[in-house]
């Protein structure tokens, strides 16, 4: 019984010293609970540290991507360019002009070559079907498109064999420039040519798309021959060349490949000239807001000399590229001029379907405004080789010395633009002038329009 009770006192000692076992317990429980929460803590840190260093270098890494060189824009169009036919140069992946070559004895030339083969092919038969079966709008409208595209080809196959002598020059010009500090300004003029490429791109796409539809009016309304469908398509994209030439399905499929390709060359044209003009102008720009940064600031003889000097090379490279591309630009603006003209005089007509009219009118505002782009990137060359007579104005007076004086009169006199052929030179104005060319020559087609509507089954 003794042994059951036992001591009060030593019955206490025990009943505490178990208290403070459990309190033990219980505390080292909650300090190692803490303790893995805080190890998953640092754990869960160190993982979003380690992503976000990981995204970090990335973006560094996409900084140092792009250098900002004409070559390194310009590399997707000449890519997109030779998958069509056009600008045979190798090496065009490469970031530096060195490496670009031409050559006669390349793959690339003779893909090149028989394209052109062909389109001189389709524009004798075209001359051939205008002069001795149908003369009317329509097929005039075809052999103007088929010799432009011949002419074009031709244009480009001799433009690739100055243009790797173009893109070292440029380079030498790149390289006395100020340098491009940021990376949003090194990678800027090849997002903008990706743009215009893409954009453009993807409206011929749809426009050829669209042709395709309409046309396809008439293989289900009155098919060449009824249970061949495909074959009365490829008929028709080719007609012309057809009624000299005996259909086969062989020759379909090529006439529809040269009519592919002659569209994208059509719509290349103007891409290419675009994205030239773009990069000049940028170039231009980035020697002007250098002097903008510093024009208000303390400026030496010596600093201006060096300005002029980059002006300088900035104006015989416009020129060196204008030479080589004039023709090219001659025959864009002188192609839009013709097909809006054409296009806006058919706009009374009646259309014998829905497609025909979705295709019309998107492809009519298409042109428009491909012109009126084209018009303005164009344009802007001009525009800002004359924005250093803004910034010399903001020079204090103390600092102005004859060498600025030199410069400033430089950039008065001289007229820097692209031309077509030296006929006209590509300036603000030309949007003006544009319209009202074709203002004047739509009320001189009117006098002369008497077709009221689309042709349909045969119908002449």
């Amino acid at each position: 019984m003794a042994r059951t009770t036992g001591d009060p006192a030593k019955r206490r000692r025990c009943m505490s010293r178990i208290k403070f076992w459990r309190r033990s317990r219980v505390g080292s429980d909650a300090t190692l609970g803490i303790i893995k929460y805080r190890v998953v803590e640092k754990d869960t840190k160190r993982f979003k540290l380690s992503l976000i260093k990981a995204w970090l270098l990335r973006i560094r890494q996409e900084d140092y991507k792009y250098s900002g060189s004409f070559q390194e824009a310009i590399k997707p169009v000449l890519i997109i360019a030779q998958i069509f036919a056009l600008m045979p140069v190798r090496k065009v992946s490469s970031k530096f002009a060195e490496d670009l070559t031409f050559t006669w004895f390349s793959v690339r030339s003779y893909y090149a070559l028989v394209t052109i083969l062909f389109f001189g092919v389709s524009s004798g038969y075209m001359v051939a079907f205008v002069t001795s079966v149908s003369f009317n709008f329509d097929s005039v409208e075809t052999l103007v498109f088929y010799l432009s595209i011949f002419l074009i080809s031709l244009s480009f196959f001799q433009l690739a064999r100055k243009w790797p002598e173009i893109a070292q020059s440029w380079q030498l010009v790149e390289a006395k420039l100020p340098p491009l500090k940021l990376p949003k300004e090194r990678r800027s003029l090849a997002q903008h040519i990706n743009m215009i490429t893409i954009v453009a791109t993807t409206c011929s796409l749809v426009e050829h798309i669209m042709s395709m539809l309409s046309m396809g009016y008439y293989v289900n309304s009155c098919p060449r021959w009824p249970d061949r469908p495909i074959d009365s398509f490829l008929y028709l994209s080719f007609s012309s060349v057809f009624y000299f030439v005996d259909y086969t399905r062989f020759l379909g499929i090529v006439g529809k490949v040269v009519n592919v390709l002659s569209t994208f060359a059509w719509n290349f044209n103007d891409i290419f000239v675009m994205a030239v003009s773009v990069a000049l102008a940028a170039r231009f720009r980035q020697l002007n807001d250098y002097m903008m940064r510093e024009a208000r600031l303390p400026t030496t003889v010596d600093y201006w000399m060096q300005c002029r000097i980059n002006f300088r090379n900035l104006c015989k490279l416009c020129e060196e590229v204008d030479d080589a591309i004039s023709t090219i630009t001659l025959l864009c603006f002188s192609n839009n001029l013709y097909f809006i003209c054409g296009k806006i005089l058919k706009s009374m007509q009646a259309k014998p379907s829905i497609w025909h009219a979705l295709y019309f009118w998107f492809s009519l505002v298409y042109l428009l405004g491909r012109t009126l782009i084209l018009s303005l990137y164009s344009s802007s060359i001009n525009d800002e080789s004359k924005r250093p007579l803004v910034i010399f104005r903001l020079v204090p007076r103390e600092y102005w010395c004859d060498e600025l004086k030199r410069f400033s009169e430089e950039v008065q006199m001289d007229n820097v633009a692209l031309t077509g052929m030296k006929f006209f030179r590509l300036t603000r104005g030309v949007v003006i002038s544009v319209a009202g060319t074709i203002v004047t020559y739509e009320l001189i087609l009117l006098q002369f329009n008497g077709e009221e509507k689309v042709p349909g089954c045969f119908e002449n």
